[in-house]
């Protein structure tokens, strides 16, 4: 019995010799993502509560290690946004690096309209539903009734207001900085508006991709670097705010996702699941998420931490690239950290999460949900009680408006969406 039992147990933990990786659904990828948005809404909640996280290791004293903190993850949490950000360029070109390397059946490009226009559907019907709902919900519950603008009554005479509801539904909001830095809408949207806009062009640049890659990768991180060194970084710091995160900046981000999808699809049609490849990539992985730690809890020092980041935002690209294919083919109990049921829920309600966790947050406090007393906000005054029961109440809310806009909004109209275009598309 025993026996049979560690024979079930091996099967789950352990990696049969020569086992091939599939190329397809990357389910460990699902995990990272998740993972990445959650550490991203952690940093949001960490701004509003204070609430840091450190572990008394008296056990490991005497190694040097009395406690473990997690200060550095929250305190730069947002740059795994990038993480967000180079998942997309990877999971997009995945269908083309299969093509390139394995052949077979014909894989989207610039030239057959039929493939692009079903690209552009299937990103509406994934992305669009739920951010519309988003920005209709803000505008009639918060927005309007907090007279940020005209009140209800002035609604179609203010120019302001149509000029910042014209920016969110064109995606186009990051271009001004009226409509993305001062904006009181939503301000996690902006990273919606980035990957809408490198939709536009991507077809272009798989296209490219798939005639010359390393010569397109080299000239696509050319222009994120003339922009950044020569564009952003001369600017004052109101104007690099608002210059940090634009499409181009993050042009070097998505394409080395990109050429990590054609890297990954090269190597698994290469080599075969094995004890000493898995070691060795779960110490890839490993290592390299050790690296990314070493270079966040160093911190900017007295540099200004916007900038800080924009100069290591390649660097650390690199290096959630070597975390994403280190896990891909790491041992299969550390995969699986990655890639479980859990893992695959959380990546599906994580567009959703990623959405409303900040609104939720912010709108708690406004709201002195849980209470306090006093003028004093509790996190300034060290309130150790509020911030637990804040986080507590936060984490929920947030995780029930992802799992309910998820299957109530976001699924149906991305349904109907797909439905509709079907039958369109024997008239196109």
């Amino acid at each position: 019995m025993s026996g049979e039992f560690t024979k079930k147990l091996k099967n789950v933990f352990c990696d049969k010799p020569g086992e091939v990786v599939p190329t397809g659904y990357v389910g460990a990828l699902d995990g990272i993502r998740a993972l990445a948005i959650i550490t991203v809404a952690h940093f949001h909640l960490w701004q509003q509560s204070w609430l840091t996280i450190n572990f008394q290791t008296p056990a490991l004293a005497k190694f040097g290690i009395p406690n473990i903190s997690l200060d550095w993850l929250q305190r730069y949490g947002s740059f795994f946004v990038d993480m967000m950000i180079l998942l997309t360029g990877f999971c997009l070109f995945l269908p083309y690096a299969r093509y390139m390397v394995e052949g077979g059946e014909k894989r989207p490009g610039l030239p057959d309209r039929y493939e692009v226009r079903n690209f552009y559907i299937k990103r509406i019907a994934r992305i669009v539903p739920s951010y519309y709902f988003c920005t209709f919900v803000y505008l009639f519950v918060l927005i309007i009734p907090g007279k940020h603008y005209a009140s209800a009554a002035e609604f179609f005479k203010d120019e302001a207001l149509w000029h910042q509801m014209f920016a969110n539904m064109t995606f186009t909001q990051t271009m001004s900085a009226e409509t993305y830095i001062s904006t009181p809408f939503n301000g996690a949207l902006w990273t919606v508006a980035v990957e809408m806009q490198f939709y536009l062009i991507f077809p272009f640049l798989a296209w490219c991709f798939r005639k010359k890659p390393m010569l397109t990768y080299f000239a696509t991180l050319g222009i994120s670097y003339w922009y950044i060194r020569f564009k952003v970084m001369p600017m004052d710091d109101g104007n690099f705010r608002w210059h940090l995160n634009q499409m181009p900046a993050m042009l070097c981000v998505f394409a080395t996702g990109m050429l990590g999808a054609l890297i990954f699809v090269s190597v698994a049609n290469n080599i075969k699941r094995g004890r000493f490849t898995g070691i060795l990539f779960t110490l890839m992985a490993v290592v390299s998420f050790l690296a990314v730690r070493f270079i966040l809890r160093k911190g900017p020092g007295s540099t200004n931490n916007l900038r800080w980041q924009l100069e290591l935002r390649f660097l650390l690209a690199l290096f959630y690239l070597l975390i994403c294919i280190g896990v891909i083919f790491s041992v299969k109990w550390f995969r699986k950290i990655f890639d479980n049921k859990f893992m695959h829920f959380l990546a599906g309600i994580s567009y959703n999460l990623y959405i409303w966790h900040q609104v939720i947050a912010v709108q708690l406090k406004t709201h002195k949900i849980p209470f306090w007393e006093g003028d004093t906000l509790p996190n300034i005054a060290g309130n150790r009680p509020w911030m637990y029961k804040y986080t507590l109440i936060a984490v929920i809310a947030a995780f029930t408006a992802a799992v309910a806009v998820t299957y109530l909004i976001e699924k149906p109209c991305a349904k109907l969406i797909n439905k509709l275009t079907k039958i369109r598309r024997k008239e196109y």
